[in-house]
């Protein structure tokens, strides 16, 4: 097998990892939106502040995981067109 072909291989396979990890990411960012909503339902109006504190936390985290999930996507969409260029 040459080099460019464990090559591409190998970037093919960043690809599908980057892809597949981007795609559970997008997953989980749904569930964890639906599970920040239960939480700020359940502790809104505090008269510390510390509800918003938290939820400001849970949301930042939220995107987060969402720019990571994108970013993701994007380097598998690279790699791939990489590879494909080989």
């Amino acid at each position: 097998m040459s080099q460019l072909t464990k090559l591409k291989q190998q970037i093919d396979g960043v690809a599908q990892e980057a892809k597949t990890t981007g795609a559970a990411l997008a997953a989980f960012r749904s569930k964890f939106a639906g599970s920040i909503s239960q939480v700020q339902a359940t502790i809104g109006g505090s008269a510390q502040g510390k509800d918003r504190e938290v939820v400001k936390a849970l949301q930042d985290a939220q995107k987060k995981v969402d720019a990571a999930a994108q970013a993701l996507e994007q380097a598998a969409r690279t790699a791939r067109s990489y590879g494909q260029s080989l």
